[in-house]
């Protein structure tokens, strides 16, 4: 029974580790922080809603989100799979490059009700 154990205890400790090395994607361009982030283009999240709504930016840009709200997480996500902030907490902030052009629509999956687009000029 204790061999079981640990051998059990063995295989979810190796699980554990391997899921925290690989990684969903191979988007290198996107952050979770709670470190102050310089540069880019700001969009603030408070009050169940993403400002601004609709966004002009560049190709190369930068887009920074921040979680503003005094309590509830929020997530970044586009709808066409380009990014996934995952849950962003109160305070954090989610960075994302935009490489190519075209306008992206995005949504908090937490609260789909949370909408808004951004355009990527080339």
């Amino acid at each position: 029974m204790l061999r079981r154990n640990v051998l059990l205890s063995g295989l979810v400790v190796g699980a554990l580790l391997l899921a925290a090395c690989s990684s969903g994607s191979s988007d290198t361009t996107t952050t979770v922080t709670d470190a102050p982030v310089s540069g880019g283009t700001d969009v603030t999240i408070k009050d169940f809603a993403f400002g601004p709504d609709a966004l002009v930016i560049s190709v190369g840009d930068t887009v920074l989100w921040t979680n503003d709200n005094s309590s509830p997480t929020h997530t970044s996500t586009s709808e066409d799979g380009l990014w996934d902030s995952g849950d962003i907490p109160t305070g954090s902030r989610f960075e994302h490059t935009f490489e190519e052009a075209g306008t992206f629509s995005y949504i908090c999956t937490i609260h789909p009700s949370m909408t808004a687009t951004i355009t990527v000029s080339g």
